[in-house]
């Protein structure tokens, strides 16, 4: 694929993105007038599901990767300490798409729902043997805390994947929803670097107040150091809860999806739609594309740099900002409820290793 516009970088100035030596792609800066196209950073989706063919909701990695204009995925807890080795040998190799992995701290995974709700099922010291062995691969630690999920465990899954993490050095990325454990609870045992994934959940119980700031535990854990992810899923976002935290001040850390085979043909889709509804709920393009670039890239432990010193593109997405929505897509919450999105955000092409691809909608 040929891009012969003049692009508008992130950030504010224009440039070109023009063949370099030994097949690379170099960004050179342009005084033309820019076309409609934006460049920047690949972007990054810190929450998904690829475990294909082996979870109960897994999706393949490349249909939610590069031809959405995605580079890097972090898969949310669908591996745990008995299936980790499985997602490294089988399914990371096979992907165009990178892939970093939040273990989960039930033994098996999503290979089931209730992943936590044994006590027979989390194995202490099988996760942090799994860890050691794919310390290349592992980001960090996924405990799924609500009560549909957990049972009668409560929060012992939680203390449990919080030890893990501790003694991994790494951060714990919690899913949040319906009580019990009560998400004061849930909250106060998070620190530095951990993240909140379905921030912006609707459910009974959710950590924000009427006016949208965060209540009492959820400011405490900010102060903390505690992330904020979108994790929009097929229930866990609420769009009035977006706009009043975001327009308050809270917005997201990263945006993310928690796409899987039941949200991904809706009302999901994929990350560039995530992204045109947090658009549409008061966030600046810029700081939207920060929370698909740098943002996830920190917590999913790959900050590589998107540009060499000398322009040399080492990983990037080329997206269009425009009033149409692309074909027979609309946009709704995880409660049905419809946005109207004044632009929209469409990947058109990827820069990976030196290769410029058309992108396309999954």
């Amino acid at each position: 694929m040929i891009i012969r516009e003049p692009l508008r970088v992130i950030g504010g100035r224009t440039a070109r993105l023009e063949p370099g030596p030994d097949g690379a792609v170099k960004l050179r800066p342009s005084d033309e007038p820019p076309g409609e196209l934006y460049v920047g950073p690949g972007w990054a989706d810190a929450h998904a599901h690829v475990y294909d063919g082996m979870t109960e909701i897994g999706v393949a990695a490349d249909d939610v990767g590069l031809a959405t204009g995605v580079h890097l995925l972090g898969d949310a807890g669908s591996a745990g300490a008995a299936t980790l080795d499985g997602l490294v040998k089988y399914v990371i190799p096979a992907a165009g798409v990178r892939i970093r992995a939040w273990v989960n701290i039930g033994s098996y995974g999503l290979v089931h729902m209730r992943e936590t709700a044994d006590i027979r099922d989390i194995d202490v010291d099988a996760t942090l043997a799994a860890i050691d062995r794919h310390r290349d691969v592992v980001c960090g630690v996924k405990v799924r805390s609500s009560g549909v999920i957990v049972g009668a465990m409560g929060l012992q899954p939680l203390q449990l994947g919080r030890l893990v993490a501790r003694e991994a050095g790494l951060p714990l990325m919690v899913h949040i929803g319906e009580a019990p454990p009560l998400i004061e609870d849930v909250l106060d045992l998070l620190g530095d670097g951990d993240v909140v994934t379905h921030c912006y959940h609707g459910k009974t119980g959710h950590p924000w107040r009427a006016d949208g700031r965060p209540s009492p535990a959820l400011d405490r854990a900010l102060d903390r150091g505690v992330r904020l992810d979108v994790g929009h899923g097929a229930a866990s976002f609420a769009a009035d809860v977006a706009r009043r935290a975001i327009a308050a001040g809270f917005p997201p850390h990263s945006i993310s999806t928690d796409v899987h085979v039941r949200n991904i043909r809706g009302p999901v889709h994929d990350l560039p739609t995530t992204m045109t509804k947090l658009l549409a709920c008061g966030m600046p393009l810029d700081d939207v594309i920060t929370a698909v670039t740098d943002a996830p890239r920190e917590t999913l432990r790959a900050p590589e740099p998107w540009l060499t010193e000398d322009g040399v593109v080492r990983h990037a997405t080329v997206f269009r900002l425009t009033g149409a929505p692309p074909p027979h897509r609309g946009y709704e919450d995880a409660r049905g409820i419809a946005l109207d999105p004044a632009a929209h955000i469409v990947p058109v092409a990827t820069v990976s290793d030196g290769t410029v691809t058309a992108a396309g909608q999954a």
